[in-house]
């Protein structure tokens, strides 16, 4: 059941619109639990939710009970098969249909971003005109009108595709089209809001700066990872996107042109959203030389990292110091929190505890958290674990309330190609559990600290090389070479989070960027209410 509607305002306007993307409240964790955490910690607030997922089937159950501030949740499904209707061509004059193509030729033809973000912005006013003057353009108009046509064929010759299949051309790209087409059909069921905050940039970025630009609203982007840097790797190893058996590589990428495509297609959703955001936020200053690559003007960019409550781990902690004041016992369990998704490199993992379980057979790890997000990856991770012996050894446990099991795990050890600064790093923290973590994202920092007085805590876990089963089991052997060991390492990390890391400050910020919209000042983008 949604909740209700309308907000206790009289204008039905919520205080914050949330634009999600694939995350609270169906997934579970990570992003997901900043997202509830920021709505649950403002109760004085409201918020409307505008949930951008993949197929309807994929969130059939919440992870979150959706807390009463909540005042819309707004879905759309971007991979739902359009109805009959949608595929037919709409009825349409020549010369409005004529205006539309012309804006929508400088979008996929323009050579400078700003130019191309312009061209968007006017195909987006032309969109709106066809529909003021009563006249219906559908997706079918795009894959059958005459004028698609002409710029698909001029897109195809100028984009160096010649040489490629035409017939895995046009398809590529309807289906790049389709959830771009869905997601800009409902940007009519935006909540109304006092302002707009993106936790991404991607689908949930682009419907962000549309909201944001038609209400005249402040627009805040907070990145918990690089999404395009995210999208380029997965697209780089997608066996989804179809390659040509003698494909002719992206002599600068070394990708084929149709995966090439799709990365041009989120690199230009991210120019489009940074552009028209007041303030993007990273976890992290060493986030924004990425950021100004994707388009992010630096004059623009801020750093506010998660935050945690460590006293809601007193328990754990204290649980847990003493049970390794007596010694391991019979066994050391390392644990994986996380979802099991190939961005989290759980195979490095399974590898890693071969090695580590042949060389101290104490040792047992348990993989926690959702298996359901990517079911084949899932699989054959587990597949892997058993081919490998380790079915006694590597446990798949599920979901977990964290704060219930923290208190078992020696060692905390994520493995991730990409993150941003990890919030399960800081509630291992917090209950006194240390961590080994790839050197990605925040991780340097939360693990060895960032400036003088955070290094001089000393070391809370230990660093490893992206990819590296070895690195990764070298690491972990040394983290639980003995107890008093991981009760040093736990001991630095719970400081660190008490003087670096704490909630009420990070959400004191957040607060402030609610309540007082002067941080949008004069690079607010003024259009009248309407585009």
């Amino acid at each position: 059941m949604k909740p209700p509607s309308t907000s206790s305002d009289p204008h039905g306007i919520a205080d914050v619109c949330l634009v999600l993307e694939g995350t609270y409240p169906y997934v579970q964790g990570g992003v997901s639990s900043w997202v509830h955490q920021i709505i649950t910690e403002m109760p004085d607030l409201t918020f409307a939710i505008f949930y951008l997922g993949s197929t309807r089937e994929q969130a059939s159950r919440r992870r979150y009970d959706i807390p009463s501030n909540v005042v819309v949740l707004e879905e759309v499904f971007l991979f739902e098969p359009l109805p009959d209707e949608a595929l037919a061509p709409g009825k349409i004059s020549a010369a409005l249909k004529g205006e539309f193509y012309a804006a929508l030729e400088s979008v996929y033809l323009g050579t400078e971003p700003s130019a191309r973000i312009e061209a968007f912005w006017q195909t987006l006013a032309q969109l709106e005109k066809i529909e003021a003057a009563g006249a219906e353009f559908t997706f079918g108009n795009l894959c059958r009108d005459h004028e698609a046509w002409q710029l698909l064929l001029k897109g195809c010759g100028e984009g160096g595709l010649l040489n490629e299949s035409f017939i895995d051309f046009f398809w590529t790209l309807r289906y790049m089209h389709l959830p771009v087409w869905i997601a800009l059909s409902a940007r009519h069921r935006m909540p109304r809001a006092r302002m707009y905050h993106s936790i991404s940039t991607g689908y949930a970025g682009l419907m962000g700066a549309i909201a944001a630009r038609r209400a005249d609203a402040p627009y805040l982007i907070t990145e918990h990872g690089l999404y395009t840097k995210e999208r380029i790797a997965e697209i780089s190893q997608a066996t989804w996107i179809y390659d040509p058996p003698n494909r002719y590589l992206d002599l600068h990428s070394g990708l084929s042109p149709f995966k090439q495509l799709w990365i041009n297609l989120f690199t230009f959703l991210g120019h489009v959203s940074y552009s028209s955001a007041q303030a993007t936020i990273a976890l992290f200053g060493g986030n924004h030389k990425l950021q100004q690559e994707f388009g992010a003007d630096p004059a623009r960019l801020a750093a506010i990292p998660n935050g945690i409550d460590p006293t809601r781990f007193d328990a754990a902690r204290r649980k847990r110091e003493t049970r390794l004041a007596a010694g391991f016992g019979g066994r050391i369990v390392i644990g994986f929190i996380g979802r099991v998704v190939p961005i989290k490199d759980v195979k490095t993992l399974i590898r890693a505890a071969g090695i580590v379980t042949a060389r101290e057979p104490r040792a047992i790890f348990h993989i926690i958290g959702p298996t359901e997000e990517n079911p084949e990856y899932y699989e054959e991770c587990r597949l892997m674990a058993k081919l490998a012996g380790l079915e006694k050894k590597l446990l798949f446990l599920g979901s977990k309330n964290i704060r219930e099991i923290i208190d078992t795990l020696d060692v905390c050890v994520l493995t991730s190609i990409s993150e941003g600064l990890p919030l399960i790093i800081l509630e291992c923290y917090a209950a006194g559990v240390p961590c080994v973590c790839t050197d990605v994202g925040a991780c340097r920092e939360l693990i060895y600290g960032r400036t003088a007085e955070d290094k001089a805590i000393g070391p809370a876990g230990y660093l490893t090389g992206i990819g590296s089963p070895a690195d990764t089991a070298d690491a972990l052997l040394r983290a639980i070479a003995s107890p008093e060991n991981v009760l040093k390492l736990g001991a630095a990390g719970r400081t660190r989070v008490e003087r670096h890391y704490r909630q009420d400050e990070i959400m004191g910020i957040y607060r402030r960027y609610y309540t007082d919209h002067t941080w949008a000042g004069p690079q607010r983008i003024t259009t009248g209410g309407n585009t």
